[in-house]
């Protein structure tokens, strides 16, 4: 609403009125006037002077041409408002409602970002802007009344009035644009930059002139040719390419070092740690180049700790701190050691089943032998006389050419084959008036088979190739002749063969794991483990020997846990062995899952028998170095890695230099963290396969910032050859 002085009265128009024409508003006071009494000295209807004046101005108004109008009240022809009034693009930063230009609006803040970024690359920056501008202003022509010059003039008036609004936003956004369009050269033309130059005159030459090019070529296009503004870029990027190989590198560094330390910070923070203890166990888990999932391949009981020897280190160095820290520690390793020998053997049970007792296996063979002896009298039974008269012969010969132990063994057994008249023979003789009776062959089964036994017994002791191969052709020759004259012996001697295959079997198992010349080699070992399976003679089926062969290195097995459950190194190398021998055994009489189950118990076990030796020693060693220099200030600083390996070797050096980072650890955690912190870490040491997300977050900052120092070096060069100059920009 407003208020207009029409002949002494005061009328108030709506906003129609203020929208019309000056025209349209000359009539409209005309009607008004008319309707109103006359006021004063003046004739009704007639109008006061103040508005004939204003109407006569609208009249004379309307008269003027467009650019006479703007020339009357002051328009600015770039802007296209009103003088002091700053330009506008309707489409950006324009609020309709409050009729003014809000520099805040994000619509704004948009266009000036975007455009910043595009008109900051060097040399076609400004080229591509006003390629951009000129472009949206010939669209705007063709779809209105307004020509091409005036709509770029709004373009342009509007992009000054939103950079105006806008400074830092603008510069910041050339600066960015000035990097982004320098990189993509670094890259294709590193060279040229000094990246990855090996002398001086590549190194800082080439990005001198580099920079020089670039940023005068930009100045050049960004001033219309200007000459001096052109040496001045170029001066500019010259001396800023001169100290990029220098300054670059050291904002890299920086920029990475504060990076890893915000990450190391977030770390810390999430696992409730002191920022030093986790710095130095993320630096423990970098060192030990520990992979992801690693703690849930070491088994339920395996600890942060076990992971690697600068860990093991570390959990030493925590043992050797007064305090919660320590007690944590010692009582976690020795916890885990106590039931050292319960897991061993119950992991044996569960996977190989419980360990049997040879002798008793041998001793329930020989019993289940002797319960063979009705069936021997059943087939003697039926049996009728055996001829030994070819026996004997062809022992006589072999006695004749044989010499040594193997003559001696066939006489003993050609001896066998005389039968001995009993007392009750003779009496017999006697009685009937005849002589008494002499030595004769063997005709009698029994006496036969009684023979082969003691010629069995005799094979078990003989030793020397000559000598066994005697005795077995002897035996086989009255093996024979008992075939053809008892039917059905050799069904039992099948029976008996098993059972003394099996005794054989067992003692073989217990030889399968041994280091000696004794031991078979694994193709070996698999030979017999087939054959082992096959029946021999008239057996029928599948032979238990394979089974035996198991329970005999099952049993071993058990003997060597027994005699060394307390020192899990030795038995680790007693069972898997310094090759892989062993394990090949294993995987022929188990299996390859329970062999390569029972080889990760040993190594696991080993590991921590390692840890637990690494952690209590390192300690000790510690607090016995800590003494020494409170007692004698100086003394426990001069026995190095070189002083280790002249007193003990290689095993001093490596005692020395274990002791010395245990002292680096522990001066760190002094330093740096309190009981707390130490307390925790502790706690993370000793953490399991269920809490592998400490393992995970140590990793995260172990590996610090994904923010590469190469790409920062990178990053600080553009800057500086494209974005230095652009700071300088109007």
């Amino acid at each position: 609403m407003a208020t207009l002085n029409i002949q002494g009265h005061k009328v108030q128009v709506d906003d129609a009125f203020l929208s019309m024409t000056p025209e349209q508003q000359n009539s409209a006071v005309e009607e008004i006037a008319k309707s109103l009494p006359a006021t004063g000295p003046k004739p009704a209807g007639e109008l006061s002077d103040a508005a004939k004046a204003g109407i006569a101005k609208g009249r004379a108004n309307m008269a003027l041409s467009p650019e006479e109008r703007r020339a009357a009240v002051g328009f600015d022809p770039d802007t296209r408002q009103p003088a002091g009034v700053p330009g506008f693009a309707m489409d950006s930063g324009y609020n309709p409602l409050s009729g003014k230009i809000e520099g805040d609006d994000a619509i704004s803040k948009i266009r000036t970002t975007s455009g910043g970024i595009v008109e900051g690359i060097p040399i076609l920056g400004p080229m591509i802007r006003g390629g951009v501008d000129q472009a949206a202003a010939a669209t705007i022509a063709g779809m209105s009344d307004e020509s091409y010059g005036d709509a770029l003039k709004r373009i342009q008036a509007g992009t000054v009035a939103e950079k105006s609004m806008n400074p830092r936003l603008d510069r910041g956004s050339q600066l960015t644009g000035a990097v982004a369009g320098t990189i993509p050269a670094m890259i294709e033309a590193p060279a040229a930059f000094g990246i990855g130059a090996t002398t001086k005159a590549g190194k800082y030459l080439a990005p001198m002139f580099s920079g020089a090019a670039i940023n005068g070529a930009d100045s050049a296009v960004r001033s219309g040719g200007d000459a001096r503004e052109t040496i001045k870029g170029g001066l500019i990027g010259g001396g800023l390419g001169l100290a990029a190989p220098i300054l670059a590198p050291v904002v890299g560094k920086g920029v990475k070092a504060v990076a890893d330390n915000l990450n190391l910070n977030a770390v810390a923070r999430a696992l409730g740690l002191d920022k030093k203890a986790a710095g130095v166990l993320a630096a423990a888990v970098k060192h030990d180049a520990i992979e992801s999932g690693a703690l849930s391949q070491i088994g339920s009981d395996g600890m942060l700790m076990d992971l690697g020897p600068n860990l093991r280190h570390t959990a030493g160095a925590v043992a050797a701190t007064p305090g919660e820290g320590k007690a944590i520690v010692r009582g976690a390793i020795g916890a885990r050691d106590d039931a050292a020998n319960w897991r061993i053997r119950s992991t044996l049970d569960n996977t190989l089943g419980e360990a049997p007792t040879p002798s008793r296996i041998i001793d329930r063979a020989n019993r289940n032998q002797q319960l063979l002896a009705p069936e021997y009298r059943r087939a003697l039974r039926d049996a009728g006389p055996v001829d030994t008269l070819p026996i004997a012969r062809y022992l006589e010969t072999e006695a004749q050419t044989l010499r040594g132990e193997p003559q001696r063994l066939v006489q003993r057994v050609r001896a066998m084959l005389d039968h001995q008249p009993t007392p009750a023979d003779i009496a017999r003789a006697r009685a009937v008036g005849q002589p008494g009776p002499g030595t004769t062959l063997v005709t009698d089964a029994a006496e036969l088979l009684n023979a082969r036994h003691a010629i069995d017994d005799m094979l078990e002791t003989t030793q020397g190739a000559n000598a066994v191969n005697a005795l077995t052709t002897a035996r086989q020759a009255v093996d024979d002749e008992l075939r053809s004259s008892v039917p059905g012996i050799k069904e039992v001697d099948a029976k008996y063969a098993e059972l003394a295959r099996q005794k054989e079997g067992v003692q073989r198992g217990q030889t399968v794991l041994s280091s000696g010349r004794e031991a078979p080699r694994p193709d070996e070992l698999a030979t017999e483990f087939r054959q082992g399976a096959l029946p021999q003679g008239m057996q029928v089926g599948p032979s238990a020997v394979p089974v035996r062969l198991r329970e005999g290195a099952r049993a071993e097995i058990e003997r060597i846990v027994g005699t060394n459950a307390n020192d899990r190194v030795a038995l680790q190398r007693l069972i898997k062995g310094e090759g892989d021998w062993n394990r090949a055994r294993l995987s022929t009489l188990f299996g390859n899952d329970k062999a390569g189950a029972i080889i990760d118990l040993l190594d696991r076990e080993k590991l921590f028998a390692d840890t637990s030796n690494i952690v209590t020693r390192n300690s000790e060693t510690a607090a016995r170095v800590a003494t020494r220099e409170a007692i004698d200030p100086g003394s426990g600083g001069g026995f190095g890695v070189r002083e280790g390996f002249i007193a003990g070797g290689a095993r001093g050096a490596a005692r020395a230099a274990g002791t010395r980072a245990v002292e680096s650890v522990i001066d760190a955690l002094r330093n740096g963290g309190n009981e707390k912190a130490i307390a925790d870490m502790a706690r993370a040491l000793t953490s399991g396969p269920q809490q592998s997300a400490v393992l995970d977050a140590l990793m995260k900052a172990g590996r610090g910032s994904p923010l590469q120092q190469s790409q920062v070096d990178r990053v600080a060069r553009a800057l500086l050859l494209g974005g230095g100059p652009t700071i300088n920009r109007p």
